[in-house]
């Protein structure tokens, strides 16, 4: 059976992750999913492509706040309810987005931990960030985060498993930073999918994810190699990009839980 394995969410984007039993399906991703973004002191996002460390700031999810942790470092308390008026610029790639800025605590703990001025700032239901794209449905509107470019990312453990059998060290499904792990399929199958369902949620599967130089990175330690780019690139090549995982919008709401059937539609 096609199952649900694994739901993840990175409120801060490039940080660590947080594996759920169950969430609630927003248009714009998860709820708490890459919510915060740091910036540096031009606007330009900070993610793990420059600034390995990043991956190695952990994040525990609480009532009303996330704890947030790097060794030999105070845990820093952020507030899920963001208290703030300021509103500060962003580049994300190509878009720019704005948020609110968190306050200068927080700067000053992530600047300390990064070793160069950086800013935190916060998506609010206030804050919007339209998702308009050629392969999307063009009779509603789509959101999306602080994510590169779209809400949700599903990867397969099938082909982890056959990545891994080319591999001369096996990695772990953390180095592509997915949203959805599902089990039950083919190697790549999810390649050839439209729309699926998990649980009571209908997806667009939009377009594959190109890899970048982040899937490198061990997660644990922060080091990198070539793998498993170098060897992806010898049968996961389209466009000169190397794909692994699919882009994903939702179509309805609702929730998904662990072990949730998955449905091919189309």
């Amino acid at each position: 059976m096609s199952t649900l394995d694994q739901i993840s969410i990175y409120p801060i984007k490039s940080c660590a992750g947080i594996d759920l039993q169950s969430s609630q399906v927003l248009d714009r991703g998860f709820p708490l999913d890459r919510r915060w973004l740091l910036i540096d002191e031009a606007g330009q996002f900070i993610s793990q492509r420059t600034t390995p460390q990043l991956g190695q700031i952990k994040i525990f999810q609480n009532n009303d706040h996330l704890l947030v942790k790097y060794p030999a470092k105070s845990p820093l308390k952020l507030h899920l309810n963001v208290q703030s008026n300021v509103r500060q610029k962003a580049m994300i790639w190509k878009d720019q987005v704005d948020g609110l800025w968190v306050d200068q605590e927080t700067d000053n703990w992530f600047s300390d931990v990064l070793e160069q001025r950086v800013h935190l700032i916060h998506m609010n239901e206030e804050v919007h960030r339209p998702l308009v794209k050629d392969n999307l449905p063009q009779d509603r509107s789509f959101e999306v985060s602080f994510a590169d470019g779209y809400p949700y990312l599903l990867t397969s453990q099938a082909s982890l498993d056959d990545l891994n059998n080319r591999l001369t060290s096996p990695i772990p499904m953390d180095r592509f930073r997915a949203n959805l792990v599902v089990s039950g399929f083919e190697a790549f199958a999810e390649d050839d999918w439209k729309r699926i369902r998990i649980g009571e949620v209908e997806f667009l599967v939009a377009k594959p994810c190109a890899r970048c130089q982040v899937t490198t990175i061990d997660q644990k330690t922060g080091s990198a190699s070539k793998e498993p780019l170098k060897t992806l690139a010898t049968y996961r090549k389209q466009g000169g990009n190397v794909m692994f995982g699919m882009n994903l919008v939702a179509l309805s709401t609702g929730s998904v839980n662990l072990t949730d059937p998955v449905f091919i539609i189309e």
